[in-house]
C-alpha cells in the first residue's frame, strides 16, 4: 500500500503540475511558473506509461500528453546541436539560463529526456496514427542529438555543457 501511494503521488506530481502549454515538468512544486526542466521532464515522460498501466489515466490521455510534449520539443524548444538546455520556458521554449555560463546544451539533462522518450517510444507500439506519430517524433528528436559533437574537438570525453555564448567555458568532461 505504501509503494502504491508513493507511485501514485509521484505520477500525480508529473501529471497534475506539468506546464499547461508544453506538458513538461516544472522545476519544482510552486513558484517555478514558466521554468520547466528537461531531465525532470524525461522522468515525467517515463511516468506516463506507468500511469496508464496502473490505471491512473487512460491510454488516450497519455497519447494526448505525449503529443503535446513532443510537438513542443520539436517545434518550440531551443536545442544546441540537438541537445536541450537544463531549463526551458514552458510557453515559448526559450532557454532559461541555469547559471551564468549554462545557457546552452546540457547533455546530462538531455540524456534523461531521451531515456524517457525511448521508454515511451517502446511503450506506444500500436499501429494507430497517433502512436505512429509519437514514435516518429521521438525518433526524430533522438536522432537529432549530436552526441559526438559534445566530445569537444573530437576528444576522448563527452562534455556536459556547451553554450552559444560561452562555448566550452564550463569544461565538465563526463
Amino acid at each position: 500500500v505504501l509503494l502504491d501511494s508513493v507511485q501514485y503521488a509521484t505520477f500525480k506530481y508529473f501529471w497534475d503540475f506539468a506546464h499547461p502549454v508544453s506538458g513538461l515538468a516544472r522545476d519544482r512544486f510552486g513558484g517555478s511558473d514558466e521554468i520547466v526542466t528537461t531531465g525532470g521532464s524525461g522522468f515525467g515522460v517515463m511516468a506516463i506509461p506507468v500511469g496508464i498501466e496502473r490505471g491512473y489515466i487512460t491510454r488516450q490521455q497519455g497519447i494526448n500528453r505525449m503529443l503535446t510534449i513532443l510537438n513542443f520539443l520539436t517545434t518550440q524548444a531551443d536545442r544546441f546541436h540537438g541537445v536541450f538546455p537544463h531549463w526551458l520556458n514552458g510557453t515559448t521554449g526559450d532557454v532559461i539560463p541555469f547559471s551564468q555560463y549554462d545557457d546552452g546544451g546540457d547533455l546530462v539533462e538531455t540524456a534523461f529526456m531521451i531515456q524517457g522518450l525511448l521508454t515511451a517510444r517502446q511503450y506506444f507500439n500500436q499501429n494507430t496514427s497517433d502512436e505512429i506519430q509519437i514514435r516518429n517524433l521521438i525518433t526524430a528528436i533522438w536522432e537529432a542529438v549530436e552526441w559526438d559533437w559534445y566530445r569537444k574537438d573530437n576528444g576522448n570525453y563527452l562534455y556536459w555543457h556547451w553554450s552559444p555564448n560561452y562555448g566550452w567555458t564550463m569544461n565538465f568532461p563526463l
